[in-house]
């Protein structure tokens, strides 16, 4: 195997791109492995809106300087970055590319340097950094180079090298982590990244034809999207339960598959246990459907016209581009999960709404773009998602011409109780301090279901039991909402010191439902007055709140 000792601008690139598409390939598998199992990994996606970010930065790039080749890939991570992951990811990268800064090729050596530069920046970035997760991997694959790879100068054999070493790592991850170990997967991050190495590793061995094309849109890109002509109309799910033995269930499955194949595209059928689900892209749900009749019975099904759902996204997008709006003092950009949510939090004032929440984080580019939109000297972000705080706060690292405060809510519920709590008299540092005490006193709960079977500080989770968080914390599962949902807000300590509940039930709930289980709550706490609004987010019922 012929030797290669030296990295320039035009093979840093190949390996990026193989990089980004081997993350791709493998982006179902890293957001399975969420720690709850709740239907909300995203750790994939949100590395991936990075990586292409970067590659589409490439694309414009005139010749292969490798100087210029990380200022593409560092500028591109940073605005596509979504979520935790994809801001870490996005400094790594700026970290392997301040060593690399004015080289114009690599050794193993710089390879090496540079790893442990992208540890530090990564690192500096995180305020409480959490072992067991894509920082430990970077560290302790740093300090293995540089002990263990200083005396190899071959690209090849170092590549091979590092990615078993890597692969070791991210294996170790639940040692870290003991919300890791107890739901028996390794950290998603940790995972992503290690599939970026071995993508680097194909492209250095000579592997840099490209088996795919990666293309996942941003929220701003769906508009460019819709423009174009819809093949397929209808967004077609469903869920079969079927009795049928295994055997004949595998071949129902294989006949289902090439059935699909033939009336659609952009299929997706999983079988787990005795459940069959499929997601198609068709001009005729109803023989999709009826097809996947032939396993068993229909537990639920969803279809939408994307013609009609492309149409309403270009509309909105030429209301927002009419005119220009007189500069007022404060304003508001808002993430939100769900259409009712935004149709709420427009009614309460708020300039722009980003789409976003589990599942969907905006990247920074997005965040970015929002707050620009909005004609104001302050404007207030609300986040409203752990996982999106970084991307908010990189996006007002990049604005100049206006003043920008991010919220740091951590819930929708949060960001609405800030929002309610505005007063245009008071000074914008009053104001701040308003609101963060305000989301202190409210109580987040949110009630979604499991994906697979798990064990979560020595509690059994079985897959489709209700799973209730209290202001982040799995506090209980089962079978039963009403009862347990009953149990959780009896067992508040301070129960009796709120006076209002608002629910804001999902897509897979409708407003009956919602307002069942709200009357349930007054019948059995006198003290609650039930607030019922549709919020339309997808894969949690139920986002409520106490105040």
């Amino acid at each position: 195997m012929e030797q290669m000792n030296k990295i320039d601008g035009r093979t840093f690139k190949l390996a990026f791109r193989k990089a980004t598409e081997n993350l791709v390939v493998h982006k179902d598998e890293i957001n399975e492995l969420n720690v709850f199992p709740v239907p909300d990994g995203d750790t994939g996606s949100n590395m991936i809106a990075a990586m292409i970010e970067a590659c589409k930065n490439l694309d414009t790039l005139k010749g292969d300087y490798l100087p210029n080749v990380m200022d593409a890939i560092v500028k591109g991570t940073l605005m596509g970055a979504r979520g935790n992951s994809g801001v870490i990811l996005s400094q790594i990268f700026r970290g392997f590319a301040v060593y690399i800064d004015g080289k114009i090729e690599i050794t193993t050596h710089d390879f090496s340097a540079a790893l442990d530069s992208a540890r530090k920046i990564a690192y500096s970035a995180v305020i409480k950094p959490v072992e067991g997760t894509i920082l430990t991997l970077i560290r302790l694959l740093s300090n293995y180079a540089q002990k263990n790879l200083s005396e190899v100068t071959d690209f090849k054999e170092y590549m091979i090298d590092l990615c078993k070493a890597a692969d070791r790592i991210v294996q170790m991850t639940p040692m870290f982590l003991p919300k890791l170990k107890q739901s028996g997967v390794v950290d998603a991050g940790a995972k992503g990244f290690y599939y970026i190495l071995e993508g680097f590793k194909e492209a250095i061995l000579g592997n840099v034809e490209l088996r795919t094309k990666f293309i996942e849109a941003t929220v701003d890109e769906i508009v460019r999207i819709a423009e174009e002509e819809v093949v397929f109309t209808y967004c077609t799910e469903f869920m079969i339960s079927s009795e049928l033995p295994q055997n004949l269930l595998v071949q129902k499955i294989d006949d289902l598959k090439s059935m699909l194949s033939e009336i659609g595209d952009s299929i997706v059928v999983v079988h787990t246990d005795n459940f069959v689900r499929v997601h198609v892209h068709t001009n005729h749900p109803g023989q999709a459907i009826e097809k996947g009749l032939e396993l068993g019975d229909l537990v639920k099904s969803k279809i939408d016209n994307m013609k009609i759902q492309h149409k309403e996204i270009l509309v909105k997008q030429v209301e927002k581009e009419q005119g220009q709006k007189e500069t007022k003092e404060y304003g508001f950009v808002f993430v939100s999960p769900g259409e009712g949510i935004s149709e709420i939090i427009k009614g309460l004032g708020v300039d722009e709404v980003v789409l976003g929440g589990q599942t969907m984080n905006p990247s920074t580019m997005d965040i970015k773009n929002a707050i620009e939109k909005v004609s104001a000297s302050t404007v207030f972000v609300f986040p409203n998602n752990s996982n999106i705080i970084l991307a908010a706060k990189q996006a007002k690292d990049l604005i100049k011409e206006k003043d920008v405060e991010v919220i740091e809510t951590k819930t929708v519920q949060q960001g609405i109780s800030a929002i309610l709590a505005f007063n245009s008299d008071m000074e914008k540092e009053q104001i701040i301090k308003v609101m963060n005490d305000v989301i202190q006193k409210v109580k987040s709960i949110s009630i979604t279901y499991a994906v697979r079977d798990s064990n979560y500080n020595s509690t059994k989770i079985q897959e489709g039991d209700y799973l209730i968080f209290v202001d982040g914390e799995l506090v209980k599962n089962g079978k039963n909402l009403k009862e347990i949902f009953l149990e959780v807000l009896e067992n508040l300590d301070d129960i009796e010191d709120y006076e209002i509940l608002t629910i804001y039930y999902g897509k897979d709930v409708t407003e009956e439902q919602a307002k069942e289980l709200g009357k349930v709550v007054e019948e059995r706490f006198e003290n609650l007055e039930v607030e019922t609004y549709r919020g339309d987010q997808p894969h949690y019922y139920y986002f409520i709140s106490l105040e």
